[in-house]
């Protein structure tokens, strides 16, 4: 779902789109038939949509020509717009009252991981053949959103429970002093959880429910407690409680509070508003009671809630609160949290599980921008909010500008403002955090999305080609323009189509090639000489280039990867590599802009990728 467009995913991608030739280009209106360079492309960009680069349906044919044009136009205008979000986020900024606030995008660095999940767990997977009791939860309203992820129904059942649910709440509860309206997402979730087999059990024992924050995550624990109290009795066993636990008891304490007033005056209903064991009680013995996430064992569950269990450990949950559902009928534990960046293993790890296998007892439901997105893109805050407002887009905005800004949120209890809008807002889970990376860049992607400029388009004036390993071949083309040199990297499958593309420009002059490709067959249709075989020497010679400002770009995915890729530490004889990324478009474009120089003397330097 990630990673360079090369090497073995192209002679694949090649092989399948091959077969659909002839076919109109991608990008004009003539036919690729074969009879010239021609390469797969993307019908939206893998600069824009990551997570399509291996899709069949994203792929189509293009002119080598067309396909280069079409990307360079691409990258420039995001390394430009990029570039000047990079420089507004260094300036905190007021756009007056009544305004919505200033919406740029963030850096590549803040956009969304990408996330492996396995199929089935789509929205349109849950739509498909949906049963008849299920359709009718289905229409997504105009201030709703549907989830990211979401188990389909379970092959067991026959039903839900929860339209019965949903009408007890909404006649019964009150919410301060109104009749309880539940969202249509808070609808959609009680439907699902609720799901029965033919002998009325419950088909869930688990529940994992996530969404950002302020979406109304505890107005639907409170409703479903109270109605498991009050309806629990006949569906399931005489006596039913629900434990309580999250966060702090203070969290907890909170939910249970809004069900105080609504609870004391009627008969049947009775409440402890203790500080450290409250509780709401039905007929005597059916209770809903609040504990503290160290203080859950002893008890029989029939419904176990866990609120902001991003901060619970797993063991409060695995040791304590799972085994008091045992032996219960149909016991159901809820996990519910936003994401937030130093989360437990709790919730992390059982998402990351549910996205990778179903065990048969687990619900999944999150809500959450999706992988790859950009957070500064309103529709993504849309998507990741199961409900919608104008208060809440003014709420996110507000948040987002003061996340560029540079300012934390308290409530986010992030030292990265970005990474806790992303998580607090986006409701982002990060499942393995980063690696830290050994050694120095050579560039920022700040600095060196600020190095834009346009390449040429007639007869090179240098070129080199140079291959990693089998994973993929870069070659290099140099164009005079003015008083500027302006280099092209393009990645190939194989040194045969490198060669071919070097040819269709006309370029007949001398070629630096790797040491490995000296004695292929192709070598021989090209002016080959021997490229210089260190790598440490191209990055520290490109190094150099770049802090005498003689290097510009634009933005292009291959060369860009690699040059933001490559890390160095000092060494008795200069700079070392200690990365073990790519690095031969690095190599080929230092070698051709040497050739180009050596032919019409030191112009400034400028690098472009496609």
């Amino acid at each position: 779902m990630s990673g360079s467009w090369s090497g073995r995913r192209v002679t694949t991608a090649r092989t399948i789109v091959g077969a659909w030739l002839p076919v109109q280009c991608g990008r004009c209106p003539r036919i690729v038939d074969g009879t010239e360079p021609w390469v797969v492309g993307h019908r939206v960009s893998r600069v824009m949509r990551p997570d399509l680069i291996d899709d069949p349906g994203n792929w189509q044919a293009e002119h080598r020509g067309c396909s280069d044009a079409s990307a360079q136009a691409a990258v420039i205008e995001k390394a430009r717009a990029e570039g000047a979000r990079a420089a507004l986020s260094d300036f905190p900024h007021d756009d007056g009252p009544g305004q919505p606030p200033l919406l740029p995008t963030h850096t590549r660095e803040a956009s969304v991981p990408l996330v492996e999940a396995r199929d089935g767990l789509a929205w349109a997977d849950l739509c498909r053949d949906a049963p008849q009791w299920l359709t009718p939860y289905l229409d997504v309203p105009g201030d709703g959103a549907p989830p990211l992820w979401v188990t389909g129904v379970h092959p067991d059942a026959v039903g839900s429970m929860g339209p019965a649910a949903i009408e007890w709440m909404e006649s019964n509860v009150m919410e301060r002093g109104r009749p309880l309206r539940l969202r249509w997402w808070q609808k959609l979730a009680i439907v699902l959880q609720l799901q029965h087999r033919a002998d009325g059990t419950l088909c869930w024992r688990v529940i994992l429910e996530s969404g950002p924050r302020r979406i109304g995550k505890s107005v639907r624990l409170r409703g479903m407690a109270l109605w498991r109290l009050a309806n629990g009795p006949t569906l399931f066993e005489p006596e039913q409680l629900v434990l309580h636990t999250g966060k702090d008891l203070a969290i907890v304490r909170e939910v249970m509070r809004k069900a105080w007033a609504w609870a004391q005056p009627l008969e049947d209903w009775d409440i402890k508003r203790g500080m450290t064991e409250p509780e709401v009680s039905y007929l005597g013995v059916n209770r809903w009671v609040a504990r503290s996430k160290d203080s859950t064992t002893g008890y029989d569950a029939c419904l176990a809630l866990c609120d902001e269990a991003w901060d619970v450990p797993p063991s409060s949950i695995d040791d304590d609160l799972e085994p008091t559902m045992l032996e219960r009928q149909s016991p159901q534990l809820v996990l519910t949290s936003t994401a937030h960046r130093r989360a437990t293993s709790l919730m992390r790890g059982r998402i990351l599980d549910a996205l990778a296998t179903d065990d048969g007892e687990t619900l999944l439901l999150v809500w959450a921008m999706p992988p790859g997105a950009d957070p500064g893109d309103e529709t993504a805050w849309r998507s990741a909010s199961p409900h919608w407002s104008e208060d809440r887009r003014r709420m996110v905005g507000s948040k987002y500008a003061k996340a560029l800004a540079g300012e934390a949120d308290p409530e986010a209890d992030d030292p990265d403002p970005m990474q806790g809008f992303i998580a607090q807002y986006g409701n982002v889970w990060r499942f393995r955090e980063r690696r830290q990376q050994r050694g120095e860049g050579i560039t920022t992607e700040t600095r060196w999305g600020a190095l834009v400029e346009t390449a040429g388009v007639n007869t090179p004036d240098g070129a080199a080609i140079e291959s990693w390993f089998g994973r993929g071949i870069s070659l290099s083309l140099v164009w005079r323009l003015d008083e500027r040199l302006v280099v092209s990297v393009s990645d190939h499958a194989d040194f045969d189509s490198a060669v071919d593309a070097l040819r269709a420009t006309g370029y007949r002059g001398r070629t630096p090639l790797g040491a490995s490709l000296m004695t292929e067959p192709a070598a021989r249709r090209v002016n080959r000489t021997k490229g210089e075989s260190r790598t440490a020497t191209s990055v520290n010679d490109l190094s150099r280039m770049l802090s005498e400002d003689l290097v510009r770009h634009d933005g292009g995915q291959h060369l860009t990867d690699q040059v933001l890729a490559v890390r160095t530490l000092p060494g008795a004889d200069g700079p070392r590599m200690v990365s073990s990324s790519r690095a031969d478009a690095i190599k080929a474009a230092v070698w051709a802009i040497r050739v180009a120089r050596a032919r019409i003397g030191k112009p400034r330097v400028v690098v472009a990728s496609s």
